[in-house]
């Protein structure tokens, strides 16, 4: 909770009066640090409900009480995140929709969660995930899946890495004829004739986006 007050247009006097350093002017800015500070401590109740503002140790209460454990090297942002969005973490978690939404709110906006797969066991959950975001929170994602798993699936991490690729556009091109042929002195079709014409072509480009 945040209270935005203008206190220049609020204590605003007539420029008569306005003179800047007058002891009118110091007693204008002793009454506003004064109010600042009585209305940060009006706003200081409302702003520990709230896991993004509260004092950490009213967090770690918060997360208490909502069954979350803060995990070591953890940042402190995505503790306050995971505190906050405890309850549609755990409404969302027996579908694919919320778990994309709980890693999108987690900063992994880049997830594939695949069921069912072929030749695999049925009740194996695929997590496809970048590198990147898997190296740096490993024990986060291991956190997730035994938290908000459902009971009657195993999950598997995948991790999939990017790789700029910069080629010039090339042209290989390859084109030859065959042909054989025997002469006939009987008259008779003894010998056929016979023609191999093959022709390829290969092509390689890369469109580059800025």
């Amino acid at each position: 909770m945040s209270i935005n007050i203008d206190w220049a247009v609020l204590t605003k006097m007539p420029y008569w009066l306005a003179r800047p350093a007058s002891e009118l002017d110091k007693l204008r800015k002793g009454a506003v640090r004064f109010w600042q500070r009585f209305v940060d401590m009006l706003a200081f109740p409302a702003k520990q409900l709230d896991p993004m503002t509260a004092e950490l140790e009213f967090v770690h209460l918060l997360a208490w009480e909502r069954d979350i454990e803060q995990i070591p090297s953890e940042t402190e942002l995505m503790y306050r995140t995971r505190v906050k969005y405890a309850l549609p973490f755990a409404k969302g978690a027996g579908s694919k929709s919320g778990w994309l939404d709980m890693f999108k709110k987690l900063g992994m906006t880049w997830v594939v969660i695949d069921e069912r797969i072929s030749q695999t066991d049925w009740d194996v959950v695929d997590l496809q995930l970048l590198d990147s975001d898997f190296g740096n929170r490993q024990k986060l994602i291991d956190y997730i899946c035994r938290q908000y798993g459902r009971t009657t699936r195993r999950y598997q991490l995948t991790t999939i890495s990017k790789m700029p690729l910069i080629a010039p556009l090339k042209s290989f091109d390859h084109q030859h004829t065959v042909n054989t042929a025997t002469a006939n002195t009987s008259l008779l079709p003894a010998k056929r004739f016979m023609t191999m014409d093959c022709d390829s072509s290969y092509h390689v480009a890369r469109i580059k986006q800025n």
